[in-house]
């Protein structure tokens, strides 16, 4: 089976392409090179895929339970799966888009942690099943993560549209990305999204300790980060709808980069507590 360096290398070659295409204003070279860019992007897309199903049958095999992914960087590797759909999928609706210097990037930064620091220990105990409530507080935290990275991805773009209309730059560069009313709708439902991931996140979370321990354990370093970043994110969705209807998409995209960079935050912070080492991870 394909290992992570494979699809990473790939998903670089893409990257190359998508930038190449940046810089070219010939309309038929253009044309050509994002036919190979669309090839590329599927040959590493089926490469990342067989790569998570061989886990998949992995832990089937092996496991003999819901274990699939037992370690921080297999998170980060599915991670990094859902956001390349989530790119196929505006690639296949706005092909003639540069998105992909934007979302590629997050991509390839959560494939190349796998890589760089591989980690064997599965999170927690290694002789812990994982429990359905387990699982599913997981993929929660996992699906509102994605979200934010999708938001932040939005926002960036949204800026850099603004900026190459306002400098009238049409000219100079053939650059082509999504309409601000699309970026601002699309970083709008990613914090709306995001919020009710992570706030279902942190129920189940609660409720897997309880089921484990009788209680919760609300003053946990763990579970009050990710319960402060629920309030921050659910403020912050509230925040764009208001600066929407008064007019103010650069409000929402600001945002979304921010709330990136607090869930990237968060995140170290949880990793490192004795939540994200032995909570995430025990059943």
């Amino acid at each position: 089976m394909p290992n992570a360096t494979c699809f990473l290398i790939a998903y670089l070659l893409v990257l190359v392409i998508e930038s190449v295409r940046f810089v070219i204003s010939g309309e038929s070279l253009r044309q050509w090179l994002t036919r190979v860019s669309l090839g590329m992007f599927l040959l590493a897309f089926l490469t990342h895929t067989l790569y998570l199903a061989d886990l998949v049958i992995q832990g089937i095999w092996y496991e003999q339970g819901f274990r699939y992914l037992k370690t921080w960087g297999d998170w980060s590797i599915a991670a990094a799966w859902v956001l390349a759909l989530a790119y196929c999928v505006m690639l296949y609706r706005r092909s003639d888009k540069q998105i992909g210097l934007f979302l590629l990037p997050l991509i390839l930064l959560l494939v190349a942690l796998a890589v760089v620091f591989p980690s064997d220990s599965p999170i927690g105990k290694s002789t812990s099943t994982v429990s359905f409530w387990r699982m599913v507080h997981s993929m929660a935290m996992l699906i509102g993560t994605i979200l934010v990275a999708l938001g932040f991805a939005s926002g960036v773009m949204y800026f850099v549209h603004a900026r190459k209309l306002k400098n009238r730059l049409n000219m100079r560069w053939s650059f082509r990305l999504p309409s601000l009313e699309y970026l601002q709708q699309l970083g709008q439902s990613c914090t709306l999204g995001s919020a009710a991931a992570i706030g279902f996140g942190v129920v189940s979370g609660a409720i897997m300790n309880f089921t484990r321990d009788g209680f919760v354990a609300w003053t946990d370093r763990g579970i009050l980060l990710t319960t402060a970043l629920f309030v921050w994110l659910c403020i912050a969705a509230l925040a764009q709808r208001i600066s929407t209807n008064r007019g103010k998409g650069e409000w929402t995209a600001a945002l979304n980069i921010l709330s990136f960079a607090i869930v990237v935050a968060t995140l170290a912070a949880v990793v490192t507590a004795p939540h994200g080492v032995s909570n995430w991870g025990d059943a």
